[in-house]
């Protein structure tokens, strides 16, 4: 009986000698690893574009970096270096031209440590389209006017190994800066359509553009400020037609018997072209006849001279925001 007591207390202690280190030797192993996770590099901004100038600031909440050692490489040449370096700044290549940081610190501690990353500017610009009214031939860009409809198409740069990213490989987060158009955001989503507010605020429009294949990111800011509708007179010649390339001077002569006024609704919403209601004045009197009309004809009193104010206001009635007041003087004589 004594005997298998000794056998056994042998096996144990062997079983014993052969037992795996403590982990706090596995710990001071990958001391460099786990500082490496700990120091934090702010990015400003945090999605660079093309030759733009990006800050980079280190931060170390476990020790000081003040008092470390710390060298700064770019594509692998030193560009910095020194106690307490925790910023850097550079000025990135065009698209698609990336751009390697590495950063080696020892601290006062006498640990080392060394973290990389590479960046690879990427743009998109933000172009809106408004759905209102200009006149043929108008070589202006139609303005936005409250409540109307918009439509914001994203043009991506994205360049990879040489190679540009096709824009419908992408992913985009369309917002307002509060909240996410979710239904219009999406894989292939570049196109976001939507309606000017009732308050007729500014549209702050943002996008965030991410390649889930090669990791990059570019992100989109426009401003869109609602407009007022205008007003403008051209006379619609027997002879030539419409004439849009020459506004009506205000004041203007009559030199005929008659002239045939055309207004053109700038910026007005398309869609509310048949909810448009048109009240002609001629000297503060109203003109029934010419309520739903574009068109007036105004004709030379006989034996008279002196003017006449022609005067006009646009409502559009499926959106109460969207209105406007114009008025001519026309000159006559005998």
């Amino acid at each position: 009986m004594l005997d298998k007591f000794i056998k056994l207390l042998i096996l144990v202690g062997v079983g014993m000698i052969f037992l795996p280190s403590p982990t706090w030797a596995q710990v001071n192993i990958n001391i460099p690893f786990a500082l490496s996770n700990e120091l934090g590099v702010e990015i400003i901004p945090n999605y660079p574009e093309p030759n733009t100038v990006v800050f980079i600031n280190l931060t170390l909440y476990t020790d000081d970096l003040n008092s470390a050692d710390i060298n700064w490489y770019k594509d692998g040449k030193s560009v910095l270096s020194g106690k307490g370096e925790t910023k850097y700044s550079f000025r990135m290549g065009g698209v698609g031209e990336e751009t390697t940081i590495e950063i080696k610190i020892k601290l006062l501690s006498g640990a080392s440590f060394s973290k990389s990353f590479t960046l690879n500017p990427a743009s998109v610009n933000l172009v809106w389209e408004a759905n209102s009214f200009v006149p043929p031939f108008y070589k202006g860009k139609a303005l936005h006017p409250r409540q109307g409809g918009l439509k914001v198409v994203a043009m991506p740069e994205f360049v990879k190994g040489g190679k540009r990213v096709l824009p419908q490989n992408l992913i985009y987060q369309w917002s307002n800066g509060i909240n996410v158009y979710q239904d219009q955001s999406g894989y292939g989503k570049s196109v976001i359509i939507l309606n000017g507010s009732l308050l007729g605020r500014v549209e702050n429009i943002e996008v965030l553009i991410t390649d889930p294949v090669n990791n990059l990111v570019a992100q989109g800011f426009i401003d869109i400020s609602p407009t007022d509708p205008e007003i403008v007179f051209y006379e619609n010649s027997p002879y030539y037609g419409h004439l849009f390339d020459l506004a009506i001077e205000n004041p203007f002569t009559l030199k005929s018997e008659e002239v045939q006024i055309l207004v053109a609704p700038y910026y007005f919403s398309k869609d509310g072209g048949s909810s448009l209601i048109y009240k002609w004045r001629l000297n503060g009197q109203t003109i029934p006849d010419l309520s739903g009309s574009r068109t007036a004809v105004f004709r030379k009193p006989e034996d008279e001279k002196g003017q006449s104010v022609v005067s006009l206001q646009i409502e559009n009635t499926s959106r109460v925001l969207q209105q406007a007041d114009g008025s001519l003087i026309m000159n006559f004589s005998d």
